[in-house]
């Protein structure tokens, strides 16, 4: 009989439990070792606020540098019109780190031998840390400006991850119309689907932002505007090896053409060279801005590959309608897959018409850049 049914009940109980404690041990120390990234506190703050630590003599002198266009005065990609910057900066004595570290974007200035340190991470989650040295403030802001691009995305990374992860509890268990697409994305609860068809789905949000600012007599005044913020989601056949900007405008107007569109307005168009009219509908509908002057202000960015014979894209521009006065930003994120000879789109067209005191543009286009991380082929 097994050693469980001994007539030594004490040697086989006695055995038993040291073997079960064995395993256990064995099985924490894996477990312990497989997570080896300490814990971190989760980071805080408003997002495209970058916290400043340094002396304030230091900061005055560097300010100018922090808010030049090269750096955090750039302007925020698809917000052109009316501009706005990247990131706004506020100043914290540097002995005041410790207390205030879990501030998600953080900048370090110090004076000292030239250093220029990035990590993510490195108090709390998500979290960009910059820390740079300098001996005084024209090597810091060389250093700044050397390292502009890789400081600005490692503090777009931060608040896109810390936005994605406030949805992340907040998405919709099933996404029936995405996954007859082929493709996966969240999509926080909040959206309704706005319109479906086949291999396009279309969801929205209505949103009231409410602003205080104060009057020419330092009264307390409240001001509202109704946001909208849409996701279109849709695929179409495309045969070429790669994509530009010009192609991408191209099959945005015809998708929103066809599935974005408001009421109907009689127009008349000449004909017989110019000697004869008719009247015809002209329906109103979501298009790329075409005014000529908003031309240089659409970007249309190569990203990594992440898979083989498949290749992305971001984009951001300005969209209007073709016959009400409404307009305003998109940010999208598109996917070709070059094997199977097709393009896939996730959009975000937003409106937000409230430009006093804080807008919401730039908030909303940092959570739809979040949440597009997510979008990929199943």
């Amino acid at each position: 009989m097994g050693i469980l049914f001994n007539h030594n009940k004490n040697l086989g109980f006695t055995k038993f439990p040291f073997f079960l404690i064995i395993v256990l041990l064995f099985v924490s120390c894996g477990k312990k070792s497989e997570s080896s990234e300490p814990y971190r506190k989760p980071s805080s703050g408003p997002i495209n606020l970058v916290s400043v630590f340094s002396s304030d003599e230091l900061y005055k002198e560097i300010k100018p540098t922090l808010e030049d266009s090269l750096l955090f005065g750039r302007v925020f990609p698809g917000l052109y019109y009316p501009a706005e910057i990247m990131f706004g900066t506020r100043h914290f004595e540097e002995n005041t780190l410790n207390r205030f570290n879990s501030t998600r974007l953080i900048l370090n200035l110090k004076l000292g031998a030239p250093e220029f340190i990035a990590e993510k991470n490195k108090f709390a989650k998500p979290q960009g840390y910059v820390e740079v040295h300098g001996n005084d403030t024209r090597e810091i802001a060389d250093l700044l400006h050397k390292n502009q691009d890789s400081i600005i995305n490692l503090y777009r990374w931060a608040d896109r991850e810390f936005l994605l992860e406030s949805y992340a509890s907040k998405a919709k268990a099933s996404t029936p119309n995405l996954d007859a697409m082929g493709v996966s994305l969240l999509v926080p609860k909040d959206y309704q689907i706005a319109r479906a068809e086949k291999n396009f789905v279309w969801y929205r949000k209505d949103q009231v932002n409410t602003i205080t600012n104060r009057d020419a007599r330092n009264n307390l005044v409240n001001k509202s505007s109704f946001d909208i913020i849409n996701i279109l989601v849709y695929k179409v056949p495309f045969n070429k090896p790669n994509l530009n900007l010009q192609e991408f405008i191209q099959i945005s107007d015809s998708i929103t053409g066809l599935y974005t569109e408001g009421g109907k307005e009689p127009k008349f168009e000449y004909i017989k060279n110019g000697n004869d009219s008719m009247r015809v509908e002209v329906k109103d509908h979501v298009t790329v801005e075409k005014n000529p002057a908003f031309m240089d202000s659409y970007d249309f960015t190569p990203l990594p590959s992440p898979a083989p014979n498949l290749l992305a894209y971001e984009s951001q521009g300005w969209w209007s309608m073709t016959l009400s006065q409404m307009g305003g930003p998109y940010t999208s994120k598109i996917l070709l897959d070059k094997k199977n000879h097709t393009l896939y789109v996730a959009q975000a067209i937003l409106f937000a018409p409230l430009n006093q005191g804080k807008s919401k543009k730039r908030d909303y286009i940092t959570a739809m850049e979040g949440l597009f991380t997510t979008f990929k082929l199943k």
